[in-house]
């Protein structure tokens, strides 16, 4: 689901009604709540004051091409990383005392947003936002 407002957004764990498109939960009800394209829209959204959405609504696939691929070692805080076929994204949140990267993500099978490593995701990209 998709929530552009600043800060807090009142309607998150309220029961709303799935309507997504393609979606094998359409027509279910379930806590309102953010998928991960959604939650990347959202910290951007609320970094940029309001005035930035990377993926303008797309989901992942949209968020990746609003990015230049980069390789590991030049990844930054703010850095976008992708499971293949761009079905699930991350943000690259910083490293670990041992130099590993962190990614903060919203994934449904952890329930909520958590910070991990790297393990699935495949690719990392530089948002446009950041520019040169």
């Amino acid at each position: 689901m998709k929530s552009l407002v600043i800060g807090w957004d009142s309607r998150w764990g309220t029961l709303k009604q799935v309507t997504a498109e393609g979606s094998s939960t359409t027509g279910r009800f379930l806590p309102y709540g953010m998928d991960c394209s959604g939650f990347v829209d959202w910290v951007f959204f609320n970094a940029s004051g309001g005035h930035y959405i990377i993926g303008r609504g797309g989901g992942a696939t949209m968020q990746h091409e609003n990015c230049l691929n980069i390789p590991w070692d030049d990844a930054l805080p703010g850095d976008l990383v992708f499971y293949p076929g761009d079905m699930h994204v991350g943000i690259v949140a910083g490293r670990d005392e041992d130099g590993n990267l962190r990614i903060i993500h919203c994934a449904f099978s952890y329930d909520g947003t958590v910070v991990t490593g790297v393990s699935g995701f495949t690719s990392v990209a530089r948002p446009d936002y950041y520019g040169d």
